[in-house]
């Protein structure tokens, strides 16, 4: 049986993948707003997928017995200085739920608690995945320079697109 703590540590899992999803919704919006469409586009497949992984850490939990939380999400950051700032803040936020990942998965190891262990697996390789997208976009943005950024928002879209 899975423990209280791990049950308390995946639900405030479940509330940083319903804020992500939240996060990456206003960036679309922002990006949209502001005529940056392959970057609305990229945040609006992103939000989506975080909310996909909120409903299975959810499920996940009725399958153990346990009760998940439906979490109440703050309001988002609405606004940003230009696409490269809501790069650099989708990256530190990815790398803060790897983290809160990671940390489950020391608790579950501590515990025995094989079944979240297995499950989480899915989530690191994710991660990994999130990671390394948002870090292929900044570099694309670095070395389009600021002239090229419409081309570059063009492959942003495509990237997720593609996906």
């Amino acid at each position: 049986m899975v423990s209280d703590r791990i049950v308390k540590m995946l639900n405030d899992q479940i509330v940083l993948e319903g804020d992500s999803s939240q996060v990456y919704l206003a960036m679309a919006v922002w990006a949209q707003a502001n005529g940056w469409r392959g970057t609305a586009s990229f945040m609006y497949a992103q939000a989506e997928e975080e909310r996909s992984h909120m409903f299975k850490l959810i499920h996940f939990l009725v399958e153990l017995g346990a009760t998940p939380v439906v979490p109440a999400i703050e309001a988002p950051k609405a606004s940003y200085k230009d696409i490269e700032e809501v790069f650099a803040v989708a990256l530190a936020h990815e790398k803060k739920v790897t983290a809160s990942i990671h940390k489950i998965i020391s608790e579950s190891r501590q515990t025995n608690d094989y079944p979240v262990i297995t499950f989480l697996q899915w989530f690191v390789n994710e991660q990994v995945e999130e990671e390394s997208n948002v870090n292929a976009v900044l570099d694309l943005i670095s070395k389009a320079g600021k002239v090229s950024l419409f081309l570059a928002d063009k492959e942003i879209g495509a990237l997720r697109s593609a996906k």
